[in-house]
């Protein structure tokens, strides 16, 4: 359980930062509107794919050394933790969507 409570924190440290990098980038060029929850989420996808293949694939075979991280209990808190994160940002850009409706924009009246 500390495994995935550290785990979590960190994605969740990461998640926060890279939506302030991406506030940051939008205010500096206001044509690009980059979103950086999913962004986050495209980097936890990478993020888990090199952890499964670590886990399954490079721990597996050096057992004798690495057998605690390559555990299908130690694979299953880190990928939950993942997806945990990937959630909160999903939250995080559904509640951005509708704080950040576009108004109507009033008619213009040529005199």
């Amino acid at each position: 359980m500390l495994n995935f409570m550290l785990a979590l924190f960190w994605n969740l440290t990461i998640l926060a930062v890279v939506v302030t990098v991406c506030c940051v980038f939008n205010g500096w060029k206001p044509a690009v509107a980059a979103n950086g929850c999913y962004v986050f989420i495209m980097l936890a996808g990478f993020a888990f794919a090199f952890d499964a293949a670590l886990t399954f694939l490079v721990f597996a075979d050096a057992q004798r050394r690495y057998g605690a991280f390559s555990t299908t209990g130690a694979f299953v808190e880190r990928a939950s933790s993942y997806v945990t994160g990937c959630v909160v940002g999903l939250c995080f850009a559904r509640l951005r969507m509708h704080r950040h409706k576009p108004r109507a924009a009033d008619p213009v009246v040529i005199p």
